[in-house]
């Protein structure tokens, strides 16, 4: 049952932030009976709420207090963020940190450009690690198992992003060995990135650093430039990650 009211938490993402009881069911896989049943307990404990006006259930405040408790607890961000606003200062651009949560990356801070057009992305963001340089290049520092694993994913779902098994390791090692990634259109059509891997103490990749913004002004010669800005600051965040434990999920390293 525990894996079931999950599996209902789970559905609500940036893209669905709210749900219908009969959309959620169908979403989930598990009966009308069962799904109001887990609601119901969800809603009396503050963790969804459902909306007066449209009737929907979203996630509740509860969640914001968790988030507050994760964030103290690491106090991580407080060291973070100086970082991330200094490369937003010196490149023009936004920034963004993403972390590895599996098989997925999700944007956990983001600093935006000063700029009238700019990166426009939402912190809690996730898509799987073979879409966009951030994601990328976390994938290319994953173990082999973990990247098939992932690659079988993308064929299986017939991702454009991929094509061939053998093209897609290739551009892997590629990006593993050049230490960053650029990538433009991609996961938008005007929005360009460069990426950085980041690691722990234990010197495996915990996620990345890019510099993002419209492609237009964002060019790949431009964004080269900014590589020792981004190389300066994987040093001073990997630091960091080297004196705390994040809570990622990252099951290839229990198993």
């Amino acid at each position: 049952m525990v894996i079931k009211a999950l599996s209902l938490l789970d559905a609500f993402t940036v893209e669905n932030p709210s749900w219908g009881l009969r959309d959620l069911s169908r979403e989930v896989g598990l009966s009308h009976t069962v799904v109001h049943r887990l609601l119901k307990s969800f809603v009396e404990s503050g963790y969804i709420f459902q909306n007066p006006e449209t009737k929907k259930y979203e996630l509740g405040i509860k969640f914001i207090e968790l988030s507050n408790v994760v964030e103290e607890k690491l106090q991580i961000y407080d060291w973070i963020n100086p970082i991330l606003e200094k490369v937003g200062s010196e490149t023009g651009e936004s920034v963004v940190l993403t972390i590895l949560d599996n098989n997925e990356g999700a944007f956990v801070k983001i600093v935006e450009s000063g700029k009238s057009i700019k990166f426009g992305e939402s912190v809690g963001r996730r898509s799987p690690l073979y879409v966009g340089a951030s994601h990328k290049v976390i994938l290319a520092h994953l173990p082999q198992e973990v990247q098939d694993t992932i690659i079988d994913q993308g064929l299986e779902k017939q991702s454009e992003y991929i094509g061939s098994r053998e093209s897609f390791s290739e551009k892997l090692q590629h990006i593993k060995n050049k230490g960053w990634f650029y990538t433009a259109g991609e996961t938008y059509n005007d929005v360009a990135a460069i990426s950085i891997p980041l690691f722990d103490r234990k010197e495996y990749v915990l996620g990345s650093l890019s510099v993002a913004g419209p492609a237009f002004r964002l060019t790949e010669e431009h964004a080269i430039k900014m590589l020792p800005i981004l190389k300066e600051s994987q040093r001073e965040i990997n630091k960091i990650f080297s004196k705390v434990i994040f809570p990622s999920r990252r099951d290839h390293l229990i198993n």
